[in-house]
């Protein structure tokens, strides 16, 4: 049997052919157009926020904007830099979209839930401005701990939740703390647009500023005039389209996910039990809807991986410490990241479906089993 790392849950292509074949018939396929409108009005209804959520190409563009539309909130110019409190544990997807602000990570520990570990983090020099914690795996900090912290340093908070779609603290989404946070509607994530990405805010200074910035930083459309230096990240026609029609079923796609990742628990509970792995640790207020599901394995994990692989299960070495990375490496300060290196190289991420049937289920709890000799 073969399974697969990811598999998105899309839409038929009869539900999308008629309105984006009216897309194509007007010619209104980008440029803040019809159906990318619908999409941020849903996505309101379904966030229950304030300001409109903006959407744009993909998500690392949203999270580029986003930092840099804080930057410039805090008095900053494009080419100043300061220190931003972030894990190294995570893709680096995160830490680009710092670097290439021009501001410098301060590579950080996660705890046993994998994510920044708020004990840790500390804003030891007055260059650290800014915090930005991960939604690991839909895994989410204690965003009241957070904010706590975030006021007593004097940081401003950006939280890349790009895995954390439908995750919440308390019953509330992390914007509902005060916070600005990026939700990715990639391919491989738990909601998906194929291609997408969210910022949600509650401030109106940084709204303005996001939706000036994925259009070119145009303030007036006559000239093109532009006061901020923006990009081309617009979401098209046919990703709202995908959003919008997935956005139909999203009480589906999580409550499925819930019970698949129920018997994940379930199951490598057993083997934790046991003292063979660790799982990862949810704070008892977090739902997390489980982007993968990843376990910490006793020894360095290539072997564990080509077991799976020889069997036709694919995994992911993912994430990753990206202090390690061949661009990162000594370029940047750290701080304290024991635990970060004491599991960097045993972790492994399982595949976890929207939709599995009990077949693949069993036979992926099987084909773990075996590896560990039962």
């Amino acid at each position: 049997m073969q399974i697969n790392i990811v598999r998105p849950f899309m839409p038929d292509l009869s539900e999308i052919a008629d309105d984006f074949a009216q897309c194509l018939k007007t010619g209104l396929v980008t440029n803040n157009s019809p159906h990318a409108r619908e999409f941020e009005d849903r996505l309101q209804a379904y966030y229950g926020c304030a300001i409109k959520p903006s959407v744009n190409c993909n998500g690392e563009l949203a999270l580029y904007h986003l930092i840099q539309a804080w930057k410039q909130k805090l008095g900053y110019g494009p080419h100043d830099s300061f220190e931003v409190l972030v894990p190294s544990f995570t893709f680096s997807g995160t830490i680009n979209a710092l670097v290439t602000n021009n501001l410098k990570p301060v590579f950080c520990d996660v705890d046993e839930g994998l994510v920044l570990d708020l004990n840790k983090a500390i804003a030891d020099s007055p260059e650290v401005k800014m915090i930005l914690p991960v939604g690991a795996y839909g895994n989410l900090v204690d965003l009241e701990k957070l904010g706590v912290m975030a006021k007593s340093q004097g940081l401003a908070v950006i939280l890349d939740n790009a895995p954390a779609f439908g995750s919440t603290f308390k019953g509330r989404h992390a914007h509902e703390y005060g916070f600005s946070e990026m939700i990715s509607f990639h391919a491989t994530k738990i909601f998906t647009s194929m291609e997408g990405g969210a910022n949600i805010v509650n401030d109106p200074e940084i709204d303005e500023l996001l939706r000036r910035l994925r259009d070119f930083g145009q303030y007036e459309k006559v000239r093109g005039d532009v006061d901020i230096p923006g990009l081309n990240s617009k979401m098209t026609e046919v990703c709202a389209l995908v959003g919008l029609r997935n956005l139909d079923k999203v009480d589906f796609i999580l409550s499925s996910r819930a019970e698949n990742a129920a018997r994940y628990v379930e199951f490598f509970g057993g083997l934790e039990s046991r003292g063979l792995l660790r799982t990862m640790k949810i704070h008892p207020d977090v739902v997390c809807p489980y982007l993968y599901f990843p376990i910490i394995l006793n020894e360095e994990a290539t072997a564990f991986v080509a077991h799976m692989q020889a069997q036709g299960i694919a995994v992911r070495r993912y994430y990753t410490a990206n202090h390690d990375l061949k661009f990162y490496q000594g370029r940047y300060r750290e701080q304290h990241l024991s635990f970060t290196n004491a599991i960097k190289d045993n972790l492994v991420s399982l595949p976890l479906h929207t939709v599995m049937s009990d077949e693949e289920l069993e036979y992926l709890f099987t084909t773990v089993g075996s590896y560990f000799g039962g």
